[in-house]
């Protein structure tokens, strides 16, 4: 299964959330802030999944 994460950025918030390829909601949009804490709770969302499975569109 591979997973999209898709990231709305803004100067002071952030938008954040994860579909699979099959278009199942992994985690519902959710808003964080953009310092150490917001960042911190992106990537505590993140850490469940397998790293291989998220796709890097840079």
């Amino acid at each position: 299964m591979k997973i999209f994460v898709g990231i709305d950025i803004a100067k002071l918030n952030h938008f954040a959330a994860a579909i699979s390829s099959d278009g199942e909601i992994l985690i519902e949009p959710f808003k964080f802030t953009n310092d150490a804490d917001g960042f911190q709770l992106l990537v505590s969302k993140l850490e469940s999944f397998d790293k291989n499975s998220i796709i890097d569109r840079s």
